[in-house]
Order: structure tokens, then C-alpha cells, then sequence
């Protein structure tokens, strides 16, 4: 997991992490920066792509963990914050395996996990099988939020 922000001078620094996050970095700020709608955007095929959404921030009762095994996760906050929680595999209960096709599983949500609140331009790089709750509202008060999720494959 890494956490940094879409404004960061290191940011050149993270391309190296995987070869396809160069591209993935190029839409995150044009799409921080200029008034992209909520909705799916193809950036390369079924190798790269985001959607952009807008929502209410959910309290700790109303998520899980989740993992993915396909596809490399990059979470960016365009507007509001949001709190994601990371968890170790061996700490929770699995509660959906894959299933489908899908790249998700879900996990129960514990009380003791790791949190990191992410503002506007925040983003944090989610790796597969990494366990993360994403939506999190800051102090179980519901916010507004606008986030773009870019899908890698891994």
C-alpha cells in the first residue's frame, strides 16, 4: 500500500512501482483537476480503466473489507474525505470468495484496523489481496465525497 497525493513531487518516483501507473497517473490529474462526470472511462482496455462516482460516506456497520486478485486498485479523492481501512487477511473472516468471475471478495470488518483518511487529491494504491474497507466516513458522520477508482490489471 502506498499513500501520496496526485499534487506530490514524488510522484514521478511511483511509475517505477508497476508499468501501466504512469498511464493511470496522466488521467487521475486531468480527472482531479477538470469537471469529468460520474461514469465509466476506458484508459486502456481492460487493462486500465476508472470510474468516477459521487456518494454519501458509510458508517463502520455498513461495510466490509474487500480484496481483489486481478486488478491493482488506485483510490483518489476528487472532493470531501474519506476514511479506508487496511486489515491483515489472517486478522478477519471471510465472508463471499470470488465468485462469478468477479474480481472482489469480501471480508468482515473487525474493530481494530488500520485507517487513513484521504482528502481532495489523496489517493492510495491498493495491491491485490491487500484487505481495504474503502468509504469509511471520518467519526461515523456521513460526508459527501467524489472519488475516482482506477482499475490496473496486475
Amino acid at each position: 500500500m502506498v499513500v501520496t497525493s496526485i499534487f506530490s513531487k514524488d510522484l514521478e518516483s511511483f511509475k517505477n512501482i508497476h508499468p501501466r501507473f504512469g498511464e493511470a497517473f496522466e488521467f487521475l490529474k486531468k480527472a482531479v483537476n477538470e469537471e469529468y462526470k460520474d461514469g465509466n472511462y476506458e484508459i486502456d482496455g481492460k487493462n486500465i480503466y476508472a470510474f468516477i462516482s459521487s456518494y454519501e460516506t458509510k458508517t463502520e456497520s455498513e461495510v466490509q473489507f474487500e480484496a481483489h486478485n486481478k486488478y491493482i486498485d488506485i483510490q483518489c479523492v476528487v472532493s470531501g474525505t474519506e476514511v479506508i481501512g487496511f486489515e491483515s487477511e489472517k486478522e478477519v473472516e471471510l465472508t463471499q470468495d470470488y465468485k462469478d468471475g468477479n474480481d472482489i471478495c469480501f471480508y468482515a470488518l473487525n474493530k481494530n484496523y488500520d485507517k487513513i483518511a484521504l482528502k481532495k487529491g489523496e489517493f492510495v494504491i491498493i495491491m491485490t489481496d491487500e484487505l481495504h474497507a474503502p468509504c469509511l466516513s471520518t467519526e461515523n458522520k456521513p460526508e459527501n465525497v467524489r472519488k475516482i477508482v482506477v482499475k490496473i490489471l496486475a
